[in-house]
């Protein structure tokens, strides 16, 4: 898995941002560490989360997360050479010696789907099973991204409700008018680290992994658009002008490293 640096980055730089800007104002940090408020934002939120979703879009959500930090997807080009070679083993030395080396592959669409090309099966079959393992690996790879969606919009709601709790306590010691500020200033944190959270974390994890699940679709595309090619006869340069839209320029290394630079 190749680490992403620029989420690394974004991650760090947000909160760090924040507590320079409370330092630099002449803040505490103690004033922002509030067991209290964290526990109202982050575990209602998190309970809302539980409520909304079933199991496997919340397992999804939390496997998901490395999506954030590493590009888990394979580059395309690679892929194809790979297809290509595959569809040139099969034309040379038959469905035996493709199944050999279909056991080394690891995108798991272009494995299954190769594993079914080898087994001789029914080409319609073949290609409602792979239609609908696609259809499957988009709800799921988009599944963590709305779980986080959901969670963005619960983390704001639940602040305010904790600043809201915060603030009914500060209102009991109006007897203690020195502790009015302190506890003002304490239920307001809630507030901060429901939006905080939000933005700096909900919302962007979830744009990053349906970005990660837009990829991997246009993936598992290639694969299907490849495997129809091999069934009606299609072969090395045929079959990758086909899979890349006319381009051979995915053939020259030099020339995926500079797209691979790019991206």
């Amino acid at each position: 898995m190749k680490i992403d640096l620029a989420s690394v980055m974004g991650l760090v730089a947000g909160p760090a941002c924040i507590i320079a800007g409370q330092l630099l104002e002449g803040g505490h940090l103690s004033t922002l560490v509030q067991g209290s408020a964290a526990l109202i934002v982050i575990g209602a939120s998190v309970g809302a989360c539980m409520l909304s979703f079933s199991p496997v879009f919340l397992k999804a959500a939390a496997t998901d997360v490395r999506k954030v930090v590493g590009e888990t997807t394979p580059d395309s080009f690679d892929v194809i050479d790979r297809i290509v070679d595959y569809s040139n083993i099969l034309n040379r030395d038959g469905p035996v010696a493709l199944q050999g080396s279909v056991q080394k592959e690891p995108y798991p669409l272009l494995s299954m789907a190769l594993n079914l090309l080898v087994s001789n099966i029914n080409p319609q079959t073949m290609m409602a099973i792979l239609e609908r393992k696609f259809a499957e690996n988009t709800r799921i790879n988009n599944a963590g991204a709305e779980v986080f969606e959901a969670a963005g919009g619960y983390l704001p709601t639940f602040g305010i409700m904790g600043a809201v709790l915060g603030l009914i306590h500060t209102m009991s010691m109006l007897n203690e008018p020195a502790k009015l500020g302190e506890g003002i200033a304490t239920a307001f944190v809630a507030t901060l680290y429901g939006v905080g959270a939000a933005n700096l974390l909900a919302y962007p994890i979830s744009k990053k992994i349906r970005a990660r699940a837009h990829a991997e679709k246009e993936l598992d595309k290639i694969v299907i658009m490849a495997i129809k090619g091999i069934q009606s006869g299609q072969r090395g340069m045929s079959l990758r002008q086909a899979l890349t839209g006319g381009s051979t320029t995915s053939a020259n290394p030099a020339v995926r490293l500079a797209r691979k630079g790019a991206a």
